[in-house]
């Protein structure tokens, strides 16, 4: 066994014997569920629901201030990049995200919805690339502005909003190149309710790459469909079906069809066709996630298989074991779902053919989470990353071991109103290279550590 070997080893023994002590206390209360996008790609804080709900006349506002900082190092790209190299933005990243958003919402009457929002974000770095273009902290960004209207057979959306399906591996971020900063997409969402226990979903979305609401804008490239040496100037483009069914308590499914226009060009549709299972047995012991989508383009075929059983092992402290696997294949387009997903390590080892663009890997992975406390949450992933195809640096398929740590904390709610809350994460993650890249790429274990704390008010 080689020091980079036992290494692994430690680091992986230290962060299960942590787990192992945090379990050891009682939870007393329900977990709190992160509304960041949860790494195992389970739990997500959905977009708002169509005209929700609220008092008639009632003006309500509100916002979050969030502060991350972040280091990275020794990410392998699969290919040398001319001026960067074969490490993602060049090697070592330290950096720090601030984020602002406000927003107000108002319902004149029972049908009718309206909210806004606006959000800054601004970065400082220590040495790396990744806040270059951000150190300018007065650009203003519009993030949601829509209407709402609520009819008994259907609701309409129209205007700039935040769309999020299913675990968020095909329609999630409209906006992939400037992180978390935004999701939004500039799109038109028609829900037809008159089948029983079903909905079905009408999208149209059109995203600038450059948006041209932005005050004081930076002129950036939101979209990064490219690669950082393609400045993109079109457009986000596609629309959906998505049919979302709960007849059966136990087994609640959805299915969808998917098209997407790549660089304005109606010739280079993506169609995207799948379904997604979501059963549950013994009495809630065990439930899982089963999605399958397949993929035609022009020339190219492709597939996706999401799957994952949880066993729900502690009730009380809310423990629960997964076994998953996560395939892409070599061709495969991630449509609107070009966001960190299970690794936010691994997604800048996309860099190079632009932000987020997920596909040719093939990872088998075990998953445990567990909440010993009240006000905070544990989540593990062990994964092995294959390549379909064996199109990197080096002479084998083995992308490499990966493995993620996200601690969620609340600090404290009810500072200084009745709904504010200071809370945040911890998250680590590390990989070993295998033989899907060179050897002076494997002889360096890539790492990822964010630590994260947010104010909601």
């Amino acid at each position: 066994m080689n020091t980079k070997q036992k290494t692994t080893i430690m680091l992986l023994t230290a962060a299960i014997t942590a787990s192992a002590v945090f379990a050891a206390e009682k939870s007393e209360d329900k977990t709190y569920v992160d509304p960041a996008k949860a790494a195992s790609g389970t739990e997500f804080k959905q977009a708002p629901p169509l005209a929700m709900p609220k008092e008639v006349n009632e003006f309500k506002w509100g916002g979050d201030f969030r502060f991350r900082t972040v280091y990275f190092d020794n990410i392998p790209y699969a290919n040398d990049f001319p001026g960067v190299g074969k490490e993602a933005r060049g090697g070592a990243n330290s950096f720090q995200r601030y984020r602002t958003r406000i927003f107000g919402e108002y319902h004149p009457n029972e049908d009718l919805y309206f909210r806004g929002r606006l959000v800054n974000e601004w970065r400082t770095s220590q040495n790396g690339s990744a806040a270059d273009g951000w150190d300018a902290f007065d650009e203003t960004v519009i993030d949601n502005l829509f209407v709402d209207y609520k009819h008994d057979m259907f609701d309409v959306r129209l205007g700039r909003q935040d769309l999020i399906y299913g675990t968020g591996k095909l329609i999630l971020d409209g906006t992939p190149k400037d992180g978390s900063r935004t999701i939004y997409f500039d799109a038109a969402k028609v829900a037809y309710k008159g089948i029983d226990n079903t909905t079905v979903d009408f999208l149209a979305m059109y995203t600038h790459a450059k948006d041209p609401l932005a005050l004081h804008s930076q002129d950036r490239d939101i979209v990064g469909y490219a690669g950082p040496a393609n400045p993109y100037e079109g457009v986000e483009a596609g629309g959906a079906v998505y049919i979302k069914n709960k007849t059966y308590e136990d087994l609640p499914w959805e299915a969808y069809w998917i098209i997407k226009t790549d660089q304005q060009l109606p010739t280079d549709e993506v169609n995207t066709v799948g379904t997604r299972l979501m059963p549950k047995w013994a009495d809630g012991t065990f439930d899982g996630n089963l999605e399958m989508a397949y993929q035609s383009t022009t020339g190219t075929d492709a597939f996706m298989v999401d799957a994952l059983v949880n066993w729900n092992i502690m009730e009380d402290q809310k423990g629960k074991l997964g076994l998953g696997w996560y395939h892409l294949s070599e061709d495969w387009n991630p449509v609107f779902a070009r966001w960190p997903q299970y690794s936010e390590l691994y997604v800048y080892s996309y860099d190079t053919t632009g932000a987020g663009q997920w596909k040719n890997v093939s990872m088998p992975h075990i998953d445990f989470s567990i909440s010993p406390m009240k006000n905070y949450k544990a989540d593990f992933l062990l994964g092995y990353m294959f390549a379909p195809e064996n199109d990197g640096l080096g002479s084998g398929h083995n992308r490499g071991l990966l493995f993620t740590w996200w601690n969620r904390f609340t600090i404290k709610e009810q500072l200084f109103s009745q709904r504010d809350k200071l809370s945040g994460h911890i998250l680590f993650e590390m990989m070993q290279p295998g033989a899907y890249y060179d050897a002076d790429q494997r002889d360096h274990i890539a790492t990822f550590l964010r630590f994260e704390l947010n104010y909601a008010f």
